[in-house]
């Protein structure tokens, strides 16, 4: 596992918008502007947003969507202190000339096969941005162990079909330093 660096913690901070569910909420995280909120069933949840931005690459013009909200519905993961958090889903939409070509929802399942036995059972889905330091349309997936710094980050690559292909990313922290586009 890598540590997270404080650069792209603050970035995912800093561009999650605050959206929200129905739910009462009890207290929010002491750190200002946290994406976490605990809610009155002692779950805690990251926050919606969405991200939308412009990619130009291999002659194309690609306008793509990426779509955060936590789910009651997947299980929920219990961190070493007895903190319960819940996790998320992630939508991907992205079009170009005039029509989408790629639109699917993702959990942490979709990437279990590239995760260790502890962040497949104890970590969750929180993070997807778009990877600008490579060619193509290439989005960097992070699972993260909740409230810690403890992650492992995968690259997924979508094709002008709509197909998809995951590798871990064994690049470092370096790949994240320079890179300012994402959620």
């Amino acid at each position: 596992m890598k540590k997270f660096s404080l650069g792209l913690i603050v970035m995912l901070l800093a561009l999650a918008s605050c959206g929200g569910k129905s739910q009462q909420v009890a207290s929010t995280n002491e750190m200002e502007g946290s994406a976490e909120e605990v809610y009155a069933d002692g779950i805690q949840r990251l926050r919606e947003y969405n991200y939308h931005d412009t990619l130009r690459t291999n002659g194309h013009t690609y306008i793509y969507t990426i779509h955060r909200e936590y789910s009651d519905s997947l299980p929920t993961v219990t961190d070493d202190e007895g903190n319960r958090h819940a996790d998320n889903i992630y939508t991907l939409t992205i079009a170009s000339d005039g029509r989408t070509f790629f639109n699917r929802r993702f959990t942490k399942s979709t990437f279990a096969s590239y995760l260790s036995a502890e962040m497949a059972q104890k970590g969750i889905l929180d993070g997807m941005m778009c990877d600008t330091s490579l060619p193509g349309l290439r989005f960097a997936i992070s699972v993260s162990l909740p409230q810690s710094d403890m992650f492992e980050p995968l690259l997924m690559q979508v094709d002008a079909n709509g197909g998809i292909s995951i590798t871990r990313d064994e690049r470092g922290d370096e790949a994240f330093e320079t890179d300012e586009d994402g959620v």
